[in-house]
């Protein structure tokens, strides 16, 4: 599903953030990447998603190899991979309905498709009897549930969770998690990246650790041991 072989990322100012990294993550799993900030967690989300590109190894997603994917094959790979990060970024003019039905309609899906979809991924989340509010309307914690039900609506087969926590308290938090648990028990692969070891250590799921952009540990039930 997920494949880094021996991948390393440079950035301009001479940065060195990932450093020989191989890492098979299988269709259907939940994994954990955790680090402390700075420790090269994030820029393997961002190459995930053809946000950037490897200084050198390889990168397959689906079995696709996305190393030196074309800009036009972007769009298409993330309607593969629907994508949480912590900055909620809903449009605050549109109801959480609108919102979730914006993502299918720059994809340019028909009108009968979105009416369909979009009642059904709020339904998922937990959020069928707010649909029609503003975002300044519900809380934190529904928000970030209206972010992954945007994620969902192409039926991605990876949902990656980048941070998806850090604007929540801790009962949110928990709640969140059971929701993207829920997610991959209905067979979609999740990649949370993180540095909540409270959340981690909850989960016993599988856990990679990276520090100084390497991977320094791999458990297949484990704990945040940095």
């Amino acid at each position: 599903m997920i494949e880094f072989k021996e991948v390393d990322k440079f950035y301009r100012n001479g940065v060195q953030a990932l450093k020989n990294v191989s890492l098979f993550i299988d269709a259907g799993e939940f994994v954990s990447i955790v680090g402390q900030s700075g420790t090269g967690k994030t820029t393997i989300a961002r190459l995930i998603i053809a946000e950037e590109k490897p200084s050198d190894g390889e990168i397959i997603i689906g079995g696709w190899n996305i190393t030196n994917i074309k800009r036009a094959d972007v769009p298409l790979l993330r309607r593969q991979i629907g994508v949480v990060f912590q900055d909620f970024k809903l449009l605050p003019k549109k109801t959480l309905a609108e919102n979730v039905a914006f993502a299918l309609e720059v994809a340019g899906e028909p009108r009968a498709i979105i009416k369909k979809i979009v009642p059904q991924v709020l339904k998922i989340v937990g959020l069928e009897n707010k649909q029609d509010r503003f975002p300044n309307e519900v809380s934190g914690g529904e928000q970030q549930r209206a972010v992954i039900a945007r994620s969902l609506v192409h039926r991605p087969k990876i949902l990656l969770a980048d941070e998806p926590t850090g604007n929540l308290d801790s009962i949110n938090a928990e709640e969140l998690m059971a929701l993207l648990k829920k997610i991959n028990d209905l067979g979609t692969t999740v990649v949370l990246v993180t540095h909540n070891r409270e959340i981690v250590n909850k989960l016993r799921r599988r856990v990679i650790a990276i520090q100084d952009g390497k991977i320094i540990s791999d458990q297949k039930t484990g704990k945040y041991i940095l």
